[in-house]
């Protein structure tokens, strides 16, 4: 059977904030989904930016809120290992739908079944919720990447992806040091807390200037920079050492407005080190579907397994800075922060469905 409810989205191609409640119908789950009663979601600056600028070319109207924890209702062919009412935590696929909700009516939503994972008791829905695309995108700029002993630099260590980028790095990945900074205490603070054994200021320290005394001139060997700043962007350049690696998460320097190609000194500058660059874009799978082949599947779903098995674990733990009900008044603030930059520390959680989170040791 369908499941029909309110979402929140954009009904306008590039109507940009304030999102607005559109009716969505969720059909059946197909060959490898799974069908998921949503309990928790979270907020991604993605979801705004595809408000803007609807560059998916998805017609109106469009749900949105891509992560999810919740229960399974339904699975479709070839999904053996999960069954109705298992709990999980999953990431739709970026050009779909999304299960956040507009009332108290709760909603539901697809997932692949590689993008699917079993959540663990000791991790409540919404803490589950807040993990997917943060994860997977600190996941993909590290796993295989690191190696131990490496010296990291991980700038913005408060940020959504960058506190957990941080915990992967320094707890699960090996690294001998990881170097960190933020624009407040409170994000310095949760970089610190994260494993960071030195975090920096960025308005006041010369970080590259820091990084060189600490590692006697020679840089980090690599740098994961989630920021999406194109000042930043020639800061960290300037602190990976010679044939390091550079990693950068999205469309990467001198295209982050997506309208306009600007130009940017990041390439100069590696270049004279002789430094790789690395751009990490969750979105390209869902773009260019020939990017999502059998190997890229296995990776995301081997990242899916690892944050559930790590959260157990204590290892990579997200930090919630706020959490709001679903509904259209509360995500468009929410985003409007998220935008903005700067307000809130870690993620901001999503409650979709009270009665599933009731249970949530965290969710008070």
């Amino acid at each position: 059977m369908n499941h029909t409810f309110l979402g929140v989205g954009y009904t306008r191609d590039h109507a940009g904030l304030p999102l607005e409640a559109v009716g969505v119908t969720v059909p059946g789950p197909e060959a490898d989904q799974v069908l998921i009663r949503v309990a928790a979601s979270s907020l991604n600056p993605l979801e705004y930016k595809l408000a803007e600028l609807n560059f998916l070319g998805r017609t109106p109207p469009v749900a949105l809120g891509f992560d999810l924890a919740g229960v399974v209702a339904g699975v479709g062919r070839g999904v053996t290992d999960l069954a109705a009412g298992d709990e999980v935590v999953a990431m739709t696929d970026l050009n779909g739908d999304g299960g956040w909700s507009a009332t108290d009516g709760g909603s539901y939503a697809l997932a692949r079944r590689f993008l699917t994972a079993r959540k663990p008791p000791s991790l409540g829905f919404r803490d589950g919720a807040v993990l997917p695309m943060c994860f997977l995108s600190a996941f993909a700029g590290l796993y295989g990447r690191v190696r131990p002993g490496d010296v990291v630099h991980i700038p913005g260590g408060g940020g959504g992806v960058g506190h957990l980028a941080v915990q992967m790095a320094a707890r699960t990945l090996e690294a001998g040091t990881v170097v960190s900074s933020g624009g407040t205490p409170e994000s310095i603070e949760l970089a610190r807390r994260s494993g960071a054994q030195h975090v920096f200021d960025y308005r006041r320290d010369d970080v590259a200037a820091e990084i060189a005394t600490l590692t006697g001139g020679r840089g980090a060997d690599l740098v994961f920079d989630a920021t999406y700043n194109e000042d930043g962007f020639a800061a960290t350049a300037a602190t990976v050492r010679r044939g390091g690696d550079w990693v950068v998460l999205g469309v990467g320097p001198g295209r982050t407005s997506r309208v306009a190609e600007t130009h940017s000194p990041v390439g100069e500058i590696l270049a004279e080190r002789g430094a790789r660059h690395v751009n990490v874009n969750l979105l390209r799978y869902f773009s260019e579907p020939g990017l999502l082949d059998d190997e890229a599947r296995a990776f995301l779903r081997r990242g899916m397994e690892l944050a559930m098995e790590w959260a157990d674990r204590g290892l990579v733990m997200p930090h919630v800075g706020r959490t709001i009900d679903s509904g259209v008044e509360a995500i468009n603030a929410g985003l409007r922060t998220l935008k903005a930059g700067g307000g809130v520390r870690g993620k901001i959680a999503v409650i979709v469905d009270r009665d599933l989170t009731r249970g949530d040791a965290r969710t008070a």
